[in-house]
Protein backbone atom coordinates (compact mmCIF):
# COMPACT_ATOMS: atom_id res chain seq x y z
CA UNK A 1 0.00 0.00 0.00
CA UNK A 2 2.59 2.60 1.21
CA UNK A 3 4.68 1.50 -2.63
CA UNK A 4 1.31 2.19 -4.54
CA UNK A 5 0.96 5.28 -2.68
CA UNK A 6 4.50 6.60 -3.50
CA UNK A 7 4.12 5.22 -7.20
CA UNK A 8 0.78 7.92 -7.23
CA UNK A 9 2.48 10.59 -5.67
CA UNK A 10 5.44 10.20 -8.24
CA UNK A 11 3.43 10.11 -11.50
CA UNK A 12 1.51 13.38 -10.02
CA UNK A 13 4.74 15.29 -8.69
CA UNK A 14 6.32 14.74 -12.56
CA UNK A 15 3.39 14.40 -14.65
CA UNK A 16 4.77 16.88 -16.61
CA UNK A 17 7.97 14.32 -17.71
CA UNK A 18 5.37 12.02 -18.44
CA UNK A 19 3.10 14.58 -20.72
CA UNK A 20 6.46 15.55 -22.44
CA UNK A 21 6.92 11.80 -22.67
CA UNK A 22 3.65 11.14 -23.92
CA UNK A 23 3.32 13.87 -26.91
CA UNK A 24 6.77 12.54 -27.82
CA UNK A 25 5.48 8.62 -28.44
CA UNK A 26 2.61 10.65 -30.43
CA UNK A 27 5.06 12.13 -32.82
CA UNK A 28 7.42 9.35 -32.58
CA UNK A 29 4.02 7.49 -34.46
CA UNK A 30 3.80 10.02 -36.76
CA UNK A 31 7.53 10.15 -37.99
CA UNK A 32 8.08 6.21 -37.54
CA UNK A 33 6.53 5.64 -41.34
CA UNK A 34 9.68 7.87 -42.48
CA UNK A 35 11.96 6.74 -40.42
CA UNK A 36 11.21 3.19 -41.97
CA UNK A 37 10.84 4.09 -45.37
CA UNK A 38 14.45 5.08 -44.98
CA UNK A 39 15.88 2.89 -43.60
CA UNK A 40 14.68 0.53 -46.47
CA UNK A 41 16.87 2.43 -48.83
CA UNK A 42 19.79 1.23 -49.84
CA UNK A 43 22.81 2.52 -52.30
CA UNK A 44 24.45 -1.23 -53.52
CA UNK A 45 25.31 -2.57 -50.12
CA UNK A 46 25.63 0.79 -48.29
CA UNK A 47 22.72 1.58 -45.89
CA UNK A 48 22.06 5.27 -44.34
CA UNK A 49 22.75 4.41 -40.25
CA UNK A 50 19.94 4.56 -37.78
CA UNK A 51 20.65 7.56 -36.57
CA UNK A 52 21.55 9.47 -39.55
CA UNK A 53 18.02 8.60 -40.62
CA UNK A 54 16.08 9.69 -37.09
CA UNK A 55 17.82 13.05 -37.49
CA UNK A 56 16.89 13.89 -41.06
CA UNK A 57 13.29 12.86 -40.06
CA UNK A 58 14.01 15.03 -37.04
CA UNK A 59 15.51 17.80 -38.61
CA UNK A 60 12.96 17.90 -41.69
CA UNK A 61 9.92 18.01 -38.63
CA UNK A 62 11.75 20.80 -36.76
CA UNK A 63 12.11 22.65 -40.09
CA UNK A 64 8.50 22.80 -40.95
CA UNK A 65 7.02 23.32 -37.27
CA UNK A 66 10.33 26.39 -37.32
CA UNK A 67 8.65 27.29 -40.50
CA UNK A 68 4.86 27.71 -39.43
CA UNK A 69 5.78 29.30 -36.24
CA UNK A 70 8.32 32.10 -37.46
CA UNK A 71 4.90 32.77 -39.90
CA UNK A 72 2.17 32.37 -36.96
CA UNK A 73 3.93 32.65 -33.77
CA UNK A 74 4.51 36.54 -33.99
CA UNK A 75 1.15 37.38 -35.67
CA UNK A 76 -0.44 35.41 -32.31
CA UNK A 77 1.53 36.80 -29.78
CA UNK A 78 0.72 40.34 -30.99
CA UNK A 79 -2.95 39.54 -31.39
CA UNK A 80 -3.13 38.05 -28.16
CA UNK A 81 -1.20 41.10 -26.47
CA UNK A 82 -4.03 43.33 -28.33
CA UNK A 83 -6.23 41.25 -26.74
CA UNK A 84 -5.01 41.63 -23.36
CA UNK A 85 -5.51 45.28 -23.41
CA UNK A 86 -9.42 44.29 -23.61
CA UNK A 87 -11.40 46.75 -21.57
CA UNK A 88 -14.07 45.09 -19.50
CA UNK A 89 -15.87 48.38 -17.96
CA UNK A 90 -16.37 49.49 -22.35
CA UNK A 91 -17.29 45.47 -23.08
CA UNK A 92 -19.92 45.92 -20.35
CA UNK A 93 -21.19 49.11 -21.43
CA UNK A 94 -21.45 47.69 -24.68
CA UNK A 95 -23.27 45.25 -23.77
CA UNK A 96 -25.88 46.89 -21.44
CA UNK A 97 -26.42 49.11 -25.16
CA UNK A 98 -27.12 46.09 -27.25
CA UNK A 99 -28.99 44.46 -24.77
CA UNK A 100 -31.25 47.92 -24.22
CA UNK A 101 -31.68 48.12 -28.32
CA UNK A 102 -33.07 44.29 -28.69
CA UNK A 103 -35.61 45.19 -25.60
CA UNK A 104 -36.69 48.52 -26.94
CA UNK A 105 -37.48 46.51 -30.52
CA UNK A 106 -38.91 43.97 -28.57
CA UNK A 107 -41.64 46.17 -26.63
CA UNK A 108 -42.01 48.26 -29.83
CA UNK A 109 -43.35 45.01 -31.73
CA UNK A 110 -45.14 44.49 -28.75
CA UNK A 111 -43.28 40.89 -27.80
CA UNK A 112 -42.77 42.15 -24.22
CA UNK A 113 -44.93 44.93 -21.99
CA UNK A 114 -41.41 46.13 -19.78
CA UNK A 115 -37.79 44.95 -19.59
CA UNK A 116 -36.68 42.17 -17.17
CA UNK A 117 -35.15 44.22 -14.36
CA UNK A 118 -32.91 41.24 -13.69
CA UNK A 119 -31.19 41.17 -16.92
CA UNK A 120 -30.25 44.30 -17.04
CA UNK A 121 -28.65 43.45 -13.08
CA UNK A 122 -26.84 40.20 -14.06
CA UNK A 123 -25.03 42.12 -17.36
CA UNK A 124 -23.97 45.14 -14.47
CA UNK A 125 -22.64 42.52 -12.36
CA UNK A 126 -20.57 40.32 -14.82
CA UNK A 127 -16.88 40.67 -14.85
CA UNK A 128 -16.17 40.75 -18.58
CA UNK A 129 -12.27 41.34 -17.11
CA UNK A 130 -11.91 37.25 -17.14
CA UNK A 131 -11.20 38.00 -21.01
CA UNK A 132 -8.33 39.59 -20.49
CA UNK A 133 -6.67 37.04 -17.52
CA UNK A 134 -6.98 34.16 -19.91
CA UNK A 135 -5.53 35.44 -22.51
CA UNK A 136 -2.50 37.44 -20.33
CA UNK A 137 -2.33 33.58 -19.06
CA UNK A 138 -1.90 32.36 -22.63
CA UNK A 139 0.96 34.64 -23.40
CA UNK A 140 3.13 34.05 -20.54
CA UNK A 141 2.85 30.32 -21.04
CA UNK A 142 4.31 30.76 -24.34
CA UNK A 143 7.45 31.14 -22.52
CA UNK A 144 7.38 27.66 -21.08
CA UNK A 145 6.70 26.39 -24.90
CA UNK A 146 10.63 26.30 -25.40
CA UNK A 147 11.31 24.19 -22.47
CA UNK A 148 8.48 21.81 -23.35
CA UNK A 149 9.79 21.53 -27.16
CA UNK A 150 12.93 21.25 -26.20
CA UNK A 151 12.40 17.91 -23.70
CA UNK A 152 9.81 16.39 -26.56
CA UNK A 153 12.78 16.59 -28.82
CA UNK A 154 14.87 14.94 -26.58
CA UNK A 155 12.88 12.24 -25.77
CA UNK A 156 11.50 11.98 -29.55
CA UNK A 157 15.17 11.57 -30.62
CA UNK A 158 15.69 8.28 -28.47
CA UNK A 159 12.14 7.06 -28.83
CA UNK A 160 13.26 6.95 -32.42
CA UNK A 161 16.38 6.00 -32.24
CA UNK A 162 15.20 2.73 -29.54
CA UNK A 163 11.62 2.22 -31.10
CA UNK A 164 12.64 -1.65 -32.36
CA UNK A 165 14.49 -2.48 -28.47
CA UNK A 166 11.12 -1.04 -27.13
CA UNK A 167 8.97 -3.35 -29.00
CA UNK A 168 11.69 -6.17 -28.37
CA UNK A 169 11.63 -5.44 -24.61
CA UNK A 170 8.22 -5.95 -24.41
CA UNK A 171 8.19 -9.21 -26.19
CA UNK A 172 11.15 -10.37 -24.58
CA UNK A 173 8.72 -10.19 -20.94
CA UNK A 174 5.49 -12.18 -22.41
CA UNK A 175 5.40 -15.81 -22.44
CA UNK A 176 5.80 -17.44 -25.75
CA UNK A 177 2.45 -18.50 -26.46
CA UNK A 178 1.32 -14.85 -25.99
CA UNK A 179 4.10 -13.33 -28.47
CA UNK A 180 2.26 -13.45 -31.41
CA UNK A 181 -0.73 -11.85 -30.08
CA UNK A 182 0.83 -9.14 -28.73
CA UNK A 183 3.38 -8.35 -31.67
CA UNK A 184 0.05 -8.03 -34.05
CA UNK A 185 -1.57 -6.01 -31.35
CA UNK A 186 1.22 -3.22 -31.39
CA UNK A 187 1.66 -3.27 -34.81
CA UNK A 188 -2.29 -2.64 -35.16
CA UNK A 189 -2.27 -0.14 -32.71
CA UNK A 190 0.54 1.54 -34.46
CA UNK A 191 -1.19 2.29 -37.54
CA UNK A 192 -4.65 2.84 -36.53
CA UNK A 193 -3.29 5.28 -33.99
CA UNK A 194 -1.04 6.93 -36.70
CA UNK A 195 -3.75 6.89 -38.80
CA UNK A 196 -6.13 8.66 -36.61
CA UNK A 197 -3.41 11.49 -35.22
CA UNK A 198 -2.91 11.93 -38.85
CA UNK A 199 -6.26 12.53 -39.56
CA UNK A 200 -7.04 14.76 -36.36
CA UNK A 201 -4.34 17.16 -37.36
CA UNK A 202 -5.87 17.27 -40.92
CA UNK A 203 -8.82 17.86 -39.39
CA UNK A 204 -8.36 21.23 -37.31
CA UNK A 205 -6.21 21.98 -39.92
CA UNK A 206 -9.03 22.55 -42.08
CA UNK A 207 -11.39 23.98 -38.93
CA UNK A 208 -8.35 26.75 -38.96
CA UNK A 209 -8.42 27.34 -42.44
CA UNK A 210 -12.28 27.88 -42.96
CA UNK A 211 -12.44 29.71 -39.71
CA UNK A 212 -9.54 32.03 -41.01
CA UNK A 213 -11.43 32.79 -44.44
CA UNK A 214 -14.74 33.11 -43.03
CA UNK A 215 -13.54 36.48 -39.95
CA UNK A 216 -11.31 37.65 -42.81
CA UNK A 217 -14.31 37.94 -44.96
CA UNK A 218 -16.03 39.78 -42.30
CA UNK A 219 -13.42 41.99 -41.80
CA UNK A 220 -12.94 41.03 -37.71
CA UNK A 221 -10.33 41.96 -35.75
CA UNK A 222 -7.25 38.97 -34.52
CA UNK A 223 -8.94 36.79 -36.86
CA UNK A 224 -5.70 33.91 -36.67
CA UNK A 225 -5.91 33.53 -32.51
CA UNK A 226 -9.67 33.26 -32.61
CA UNK A 227 -9.82 30.41 -35.82
CA UNK A 228 -6.71 29.13 -33.87
CA UNK A 229 -8.52 28.61 -30.23
CA UNK A 230 -11.59 27.61 -32.44
CA UNK A 231 -9.50 24.81 -34.04
CA UNK A 232 -7.90 23.92 -30.83
CA UNK A 233 -11.55 23.28 -29.00
CA UNK A 234 -12.45 21.64 -31.83
CA UNK A 235 -10.18 18.82 -30.42
CA UNK A 236 -13.08 18.42 -27.63
CA UNK A 237 -15.73 15.85 -29.27
CA UNK A 238 -19.00 17.30 -29.03
CA UNK A 239 -18.71 19.80 -26.22
CA UNK A 240 -15.74 21.65 -28.38
CA UNK A 241 -17.87 22.64 -31.45
CA UNK A 242 -20.31 24.72 -28.99
CA UNK A 243 -17.66 26.30 -26.96
CA UNK A 244 -15.42 27.38 -30.29
CA UNK A 245 -19.19 29.01 -31.83
CA UNK A 246 -19.70 30.34 -28.32
CA UNK A 247 -16.22 31.80 -28.38
CA UNK A 248 -16.00 32.43 -32.37
CA UNK A 249 -19.75 34.72 -31.95
CA UNK A 250 -18.65 36.44 -28.90
CA UNK A 251 -15.50 37.84 -29.90
CA UNK A 252 -16.90 38.63 -33.12
CA UNK A 253 -19.67 40.84 -31.87
CA UNK A 254 -17.14 42.46 -29.54
CA UNK A 255 -15.16 43.22 -32.53
CA UNK A 256 -17.60 44.81 -34.59
CA UNK A 257 -19.70 46.97 -31.31
CA UNK A 258 -18.94 49.84 -33.00
CA UNK A 259 -21.46 49.31 -35.64
CA UNK A 260 -25.00 50.17 -35.76
CA UNK A 261 -27.49 47.68 -34.62
CA UNK A 262 -29.23 46.78 -37.75
CA UNK A 263 -25.65 45.55 -39.17
CA UNK A 264 -24.35 44.06 -35.92
CA UNK A 265 -27.24 41.67 -35.80
CA UNK A 266 -27.12 40.31 -39.17
CA UNK A 267 -23.46 40.45 -39.74
CA UNK A 268 -23.17 37.72 -36.62
CA UNK A 269 -26.09 36.16 -37.70
CA UNK A 270 -24.23 35.57 -41.08
CA UNK A 271 -20.90 34.49 -38.69
CA UNK A 272 -23.00 31.94 -36.96
CA UNK A 273 -24.58 30.63 -40.29
CA UNK A 274 -20.61 29.91 -41.43
CA UNK A 275 -19.65 28.38 -38.27
CA UNK A 276 -22.40 26.13 -38.45
CA UNK A 277 -21.29 25.38 -42.49
CA UNK A 278 -17.83 24.42 -41.49
CA UNK A 279 -19.14 22.46 -38.50
CA UNK A 280 -21.61 20.42 -41.12
CA UNK A 281 -18.53 19.98 -43.27
CA UNK A 282 -16.96 18.98 -40.48
CA UNK A 283 -19.41 16.23 -39.24
CA UNK A 284 -20.20 14.86 -43.22
CA UNK A 285 -17.05 14.80 -44.78
CA UNK A 286 -13.85 15.50 -42.60
CA UNK A 287 -14.82 13.32 -39.35
CA UNK A 288 -15.80 10.47 -41.30
CA UNK A 289 -13.47 10.06 -43.12
CA UNK A 290 -10.84 10.22 -40.07
CA UNK A 291 -13.10 7.75 -37.77
CA UNK A 292 -13.85 5.62 -41.03
CA UNK A 293 -9.94 4.90 -41.61
CA UNK A 294 -8.15 5.10 -38.53
CA UNK A 295 -10.35 3.99 -35.42
CA UNK A 296 -12.83 2.22 -37.74
CA UNK A 297 -16.27 2.58 -35.70
CA UNK A 298 -19.36 3.08 -35.68
CA UNK A 299 -20.67 7.03 -34.81
CA UNK A 300 -22.74 5.57 -32.42
CA UNK A 301 -20.02 3.61 -30.18
CA UNK A 302 -17.93 6.66 -30.97
CA UNK A 303 -20.64 8.55 -29.45
CA UNK A 304 -21.14 6.02 -26.46
CA UNK A 305 -17.29 6.00 -25.78
CA UNK A 306 -17.16 10.04 -25.36
CA UNK A 307 -19.90 10.65 -23.20
CA UNK A 308 -18.64 7.70 -21.26
CA UNK A 309 -14.85 9.21 -21.29
CA UNK A 310 -16.63 12.57 -20.22
CA UNK A 311 -18.54 11.34 -17.44
CA UNK A 312 -15.76 9.71 -15.64
CA UNK A 313 -12.79 11.78 -16.81
CA UNK A 314 -13.84 15.21 -18.08
CA UNK A 315 -12.68 16.83 -20.89
CA UNK A 316 -9.66 15.05 -20.85
CA UNK A 317 -11.52 11.95 -20.99
CA UNK A 318 -13.47 13.02 -23.92
CA UNK A 319 -10.30 13.70 -25.69
CA UNK A 320 -8.41 10.33 -24.98
CA UNK A 321 -11.43 8.44 -25.52
CA UNK A 322 -11.21 7.29 -28.78
CA UNK A 323 -8.04 6.59 -28.63
CA UNK A 324 -8.38 4.38 -25.93
CA UNK A 325 -11.23 2.80 -26.94
CA UNK A 326 -9.55 1.89 -30.54
CA UNK A 327 -6.53 0.49 -28.26
CA UNK A 328 -8.94 -1.56 -26.23
CA UNK A 329 -10.72 -3.11 -28.73
CA UNK A 330 -7.35 -4.27 -30.42
CA UNK A 331 -5.86 -6.21 -27.15
CA UNK A 332 -9.87 -7.12 -27.14
CA UNK A 333 -9.28 -8.75 -30.55
CA UNK A 334 -6.05 -10.61 -29.95
CA UNK A 335 -6.71 -12.19 -26.92
CA UNK A 336 -10.54 -12.45 -26.68
CA UNK A 337 -11.35 -13.15 -30.13
CA UNK A 338 -13.71 -16.53 -29.31
CA UNK A 339 -16.22 -14.20 -27.35
CA UNK A 340 -19.19 -13.60 -29.67
CA UNK A 341 -19.68 -9.95 -28.23
CA UNK A 342 -15.99 -9.29 -29.29
CA UNK A 343 -15.99 -10.34 -32.66
CA UNK A 344 -19.29 -7.84 -32.79
CA UNK A 345 -17.06 -4.86 -31.68
CA UNK A 346 -14.19 -5.48 -33.90
CA UNK A 347 -14.95 -6.99 -36.94
CA UNK A 348 -13.94 -3.97 -39.15
CA UNK A 349 -10.58 -4.04 -37.40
Amino acid sequence: MIALAVFVWLLWALRSIFLYMVVSSVLVLMASPAVNFLERLHFGRFRIPNVVNVLLVMALMIALVAGVLALIVPLVSTQAENLSLFDAAKAKENALLIYHNIINALMQYGVIQSPPELTTDYIRNMDFSFISRFLDTVVSSLGSLFTMLFAVVFFMFFFLKERHRASSFILSIVPDNFEKNVSDMMEKTRQLLSRYILGLVAQQTTIFVFTLILLLGFGIQNPIIIAFFVALLNIIPYLGPLMGGTLLVSLSMLSNLSMPMNELVPTTLWILAGFIGIQLFDNFVTQPVVFSTSVKAHPLEIFTVTLAGGILFGIVGMIVAVPSYTILRIIAKEFFWDSKLVRAFTRNI
